[in-house]
């Protein structure tokens, strides 16, 4: 779009938007949603890209419409758009006599026109939503009766829009619409791309993770990481900038059309070119970046180096960065991007160390896990001991149990009585949850005791939490503003859990695992200068049949370096679209404190109690099928 009228209007509705949410912390959507992140990589890491994508898209959908539930057709909005628009992309953008042609003989026309007019049916869809729940709450303050919090209209932009919809001259409810939903499809999936190369970044270069959990510890301690903390963590600004740079989100940069002839360093450009700003060579101008393709985030932390900035409270940062654009059409996104960065990768290193998988034998392949599961200890666990680097390491499984920490003896005693016991962690109880009491004492561990015992207090969590939880209560005016959560979802820690979906298809935990992972050893300290590629060895990436599946009783160790090479970097391997991201890889995430995660799954528990994890919704099919039908739903998409 050109520099006109609709132009300067929508730019001044999202400057305005942004700024009043970032002066508010941004509501404080990211630290909530954060929580469910770290649940989630906790209950099933192999679904890593999952999670952190439904992350930034529940954030987005909370921003601009006050709910996360249609966090996951923001999601696929975002993939069919960029897929509109990527070079590589949609066949017509390959072939474009193709979009000249009629839809019934021009299947990527076709593709196109459902992807358009979906988009335009969602946005209008909930642009009317949060014009109902606004018309709601006006009714509700003339009746001079004061409504419950939860049950008020939450903070969003298209409720910024609609309050004052006079004032910002749209031509159209529609023209409204379209601002805060392509604002949304902005953020969707370019800022979770960065959020898993920074994961894949960890993984080889294992050196500088002490640096990092070393400020987490000395700044945050036991509380997770919030938007109000930005000044205080200059280490992990650093980190999140060197991502960027490292892997742009957008390689390729945003491409600009020239609206008149121009003349660059002597090469004559007319009008109507378009123009790619190379964000990927941007970042390695190496008189800038010393060892440009390495990923060293003491870049901007150590004065040697010339991208180091003063006050480091301040620096570095990722706003005014090449990757937004430029001028007047720099990304009004900044603020939030960083936020959501900052506390989602925050928490995520707050919780968890990161590694690549070690070398295993194919032929022990199966039941490697189980097998280590039962396999006797013989070093105590270490709860609270603090290292220089940090806390220690520990593994995180999908088959921890709840007695990995005990000795030979009582693990004899729960493999005897197994069924047993699980008979009678499922017998009913009916005690009610005291959450307080959950919020300051820490979860006890199941030894064979307390299990036999009728009043032990194991016993009564594992029967409460097998029965479900209290529902919240209803509003004054009759009706039930809250999700109520099934007792599947509720379960914890002790128990056994069914399984269930939620809306990232990522399944809630048979055990929460967290509560009792072993220790680790803690990682070396690390040179302040990147590793030599070419020094070390190591093995290759675990098969794609074995994703994230870290070990019991073996400790989050680093891997050997291997050497990279220009034809076969594993740390190149991305998608071809616009927004590039890292394909899925192998890694080990480990928890690296035990109160921790204790702290997460209780806070987890308490705010589905409340009804912020809504599931996602279905919008096409009736409601049951994201497909659709000829008109409305989702297309294929690749990555």
């Amino acid at each position: 779009m050109s520099r006109n009228e609709k132009w300067v209007r929508q730019r001044k509705f999202a400057k305005q938007t942004m700024d009043t949410s970032e002066n508010a912390s941004f509501y404080g959507y990211p630290e909530l949603k954060s929580v469910r992140l770290l649940f989630e990589l906790m209950t099933e890491p192999s679904k890593y890209n999952v999670a952190m994508e439904s992350f930034i898209a529940r954030v987005t959908s909370r921003l601009a419409w006050g709910t996360p539930t249609p966090s996951d057709e923001l999601k696929q909005r975002a993939r069919e758009l960029l897929i509109g628009v990527s070079p590589g992309g949609a066949l017509g953008n390959k072939l474009p006599f193709l979009m000249s042609l009629p839809e019934r003989l021009a299947a990527p026309k076709a593709w196109e026109a459902r992807r358009s007019r979906t988009e335009r049916k969602f946005f209008e869809t909930m642009q009317a939503e949060v014009q109902q729940d606004v018309d709601s709450k006006r009714k509700a303050t003339s009746s001079k009766i004061p409504r419950p919090i939860a049950s008020r209209p939450k903070q969003s932009w298209m409720r910024m829009f609609l309050e004052r919809k006079k004032s910002w001259g749209f031509r159209s409810d529609l023209e409204g619409a379209f601002a805060v939903g392509m604002h949304g499809i902005a953020g969707a999936l370019t800022i979770a791309a960065p959020m898993q190369s920074f994961c894949l970044a960890l993984c080889h270069y294992p050196q500088y993770q002490p640096i990092l959990h070393e400020e987490i510890d000395r700044v945050l301690g036991d509380r997770m990481p919030t938007f109000d903390h930005m000044e205080e963590m200059p280490v992990l600004r650093a980190f999140i900038r060197e991502t960027l740079r490292w892997r742009p989100p957008v390689p390729t940069g945003i491409p600009h059309e020239l609206i008149q002839d121009d003349m660059y360093e002597g090469y004559h450009i007319p009008a109507g070119s378009v123009i790619h700003p190379l964000e990927w060579s941007i970042s390695r101008d190496p008189q800038v970046f010393l060892e440009p393709d390495q990923w060293n985030p003491m870049r901007w932390l150590e004065a040697k180096y010339p991208t180091y900035q003063e006050p480091l409270s301040k620096y570095p940062t990722i706003t005014q960065y090449s990757q937004f654009g430029y001028g007047r059409r720099t990304c009004q996104g900044m603020a939030v991007t960083e936020a959501d960065l900052f506390v989602g990768l925050g928490s995520v290193a707050w919780l968890f160390s990161m590694a690549k998988p070690e070398i295993e034998d194919a032929s022990a392949e199966v039941d490697t896990d189980v097998k280590a599961d039962i396999t006797p200890r013989d070093e105590p666990t270490l709860h609270d001991e603090v290292k220089s680097c940090g806390e220690g390491t520990r593994n995180l499984s999908r088959y921890s149990k709840a007695f990995t920490s005990l000795s030979a003896d009582e693990r004899s005693f729960f493999e005897q009585n197994a069924e047993r016991i699980k008979r009678q962690s499922r017998r009913y109880s009916g005690m009610p949850v005291d959450l307080s009491a959950m919020e300051t004492e820490t979860l006890p561990q199941m030894i064979p005791s307390q299990v036999d015992n009728e009043d032990s207090p194991v016993r009564d969590l594992i029967a409460t939490f097998e029965n479900g939880l209290p529902t919240p209560p209803t509003s004054p005016d009759g009706g039930d503003t809250r999700h109520k959560p099934s007792a599947s979802a509720l379960k914890l820690a002790m128990g056994r859990m069914t399984m269930q979906r939620n809306d990232s298809a990522i399944s809630l935990p048979r055990g929460f695992p967290g509560l009792t992972t072993d220790p680790a050893a803690a990682l070396p300290s690390p040179p302040l200068s990147p590793v030599d590629e070419t020094s070390s060895t190591s093995s290759p990436l675990r098969s794609p049949r074995s994703t994230m599946s870290p070990k019991i009783d073996q400790p989050c160790s680093l891997p050997q370096k291997t050497p990279l090479t220009s034809v076969d970097d594993p740390t190149m391997n991305f998608s071809t679209l616009l927004t590039a991201k890292p394909l899925h890889f192998d890694f080990n995430l480990c928890i690296r404190n035990q109160a921790r995660a204790e702290l997460v799954a209780r806070r987890w528990v308490e705010l589905k109690m409340q009804g912020e994890f809504e599931a996602s919704r279905v919008f096409w099919g009736g409601g049951k099928d994201t497909k659709g039908d000829a008109e409305l739903g989702w297309g294929e998409v690749f990555a």
